[in-house]
């Protein structure tokens, strides 16, 4: 009996002392587990947060808006039936596609040319959507034909491009800027460099045309213009509208 005593003794101490360990390696487990545990929930919204910059990113480097609207209508024809002029008009639309001015037009021949002045920020600051700089900014100049020189084409009625309103803001500081040294900017490297610009220079966009047609003119936020087909029934919002007729 005096020898269980002891052996009893040594079972129930070590018992608590297995129960111990148990515990405390539960414990450790636990904690383990749960720092495991958030430091995946913090990873995951790591990811999920750089999943949405980057789509962001995209987003703004494939982001588009719209600039005019080319509505072709009647079109004069010889006894071979070749075009001899085209009538046209020229709606400018503002941000929000509402329209700016409109311009109605005869011109020789049948394939349009829209001519502008085109300026292309670097990838980087488009895709971070960069207030002065996060898109490509167009300045339109004037509309030719194939028939008609572009020096002879009647100019698009946008005075410096910027509407008095908007000339005090920083942005319109900043393109008037831009279109007073354009072709300087086009031709020197470091001041294109400082101002972040990564093109500047004149582009043009045709189509040869037919009666009834519609294209909207598209500029993309990293790149240029585009030329698109559009039903010809397209609405547009008037609330700033204005007009002017010019006849060639």
């Amino acid at each position: 009996m005096k020898l269980l005593i002891p052996l009893v003794r040594s079972v129930i101490v070590c018992g608590a002392l297995v129960l111990v360990a148990v515990l405390t390696l539960r414990a450790f487990t636990e904690h383990e587990l749960q720092a495991a545990n958030d430091e995946l929930t913090r990873i995951n919204q790591e990811m999920q947060q750089r999943i949405e910059t980057r789509e962001k990113m995209i987003e703004r480097l494939s982001a588009s808006r719209r600039s005019a609207h080319l509505r072709i209508g009647k079109q004069t024809l010889d006894l071979s039936g070749k075009v001899v002029d085209t009538a046209l008009e020229f709606i400018e639309l503002d941000e929000s596609g509402s329209e700016l001015a409109r311009q109605s037009m005869t011109l020789p021949g049948e394939v349009v040319y829209i001519d502008a002045w085109t300026v292309k920020f670097t990838h980087d600051d488009v895709a971070h959507g960069m207030p002065l700089t996060g898109r490509t900014l167009v300045l339109l100049r004037r509309i030719y034909t194939d028939q008609l020189a572009p020096s002879h084409g009647p100019m698009i009625d946008t005075p410096g491009g910027i509407p008095p309103a908007y000339v005090a803001s920083d942005s319109g500081r900043f393109e008037q800027q831009l279109w007073s040294q354009f072709w300087k900017i086009a031709s020197d490297p470091a001041l294109a460099a400082a101002m972040h610009v990564r093109v500047a220079q004149g582009e043009a966009v045709y189509k040869r045309v037919r009666t009834g047609q519609t294209y909207e003119l598209i500029v993309d936020a990293a790149g240029g213009m585009s030329l698109t087909p559009l039903a010809a029934d397209t609405a547009i919002s008037s609330a700033h509208g204005s007009s002017a007729e010019t006849h060639r």
